[in-house]
């Protein structure tokens, strides 16, 4: 095995090790890694300021889809709370919607992620200035 090989699968590896402890986390990690290459996992795309509108368009895609499909009842919860969080992320960085669901259905989306404590903080907090920027708009 040449010395690139050997790399990819090292990383492919290494990869596989630090996100065997939750196979749902890893799932929304490896979708976030296809829209952004240079973001580690979901709670870094939806969280990094430098994020395009574009990328959380996709990543409310990806994971509206991970909300209606996942495998599991834990990868269809994680995918409807990354998909509240994309389109909150775009509310609260970009000061734009990105969802066609009413304010009433986004702001329902936004408490459960805000309440929810096996998400981590960062993107609570998201939501929490989503809820705010949501109720300043016209």
């Amino acid at each position: 095995m040449n010395e690139e090989k050997r790399a990819r699968l090292s990383e492919a590896l290494q990869w596989a090790l630090d996100t065997s402890a939750d196979p749902s986390m890893a799932s929304a990690d490896w979708l976030a890694m296809d829209i952004d290459e240079r973001q580690p996992s979901a709670v870094a795309l939806l969280t990094d300021p430098a994020v395009s509108l574009s990328q959380l368009r996709k990543a409310k895609s990806v994971y509206k889809t991970m909300r209606m499909v996942g495998e599991t009842s834990a990868d269809r919860r994680l995918g409807a709370r990354l998909y509240a969080a994309a389109i909150a992320a775009a509310l609260a960085r970009h000061g734009r919607r990105i969802s066609r669901q009413s304010d009433a259905a986004l702001r329902r989306a936004f408490k459960a992620l805000l309440e929810d404590e096996d998400i981590p903080a960062a993107l609570r907090e998201m939501a929490g200035k989503a809820l705010c920027v949501l109720e300043e708009m016209p």
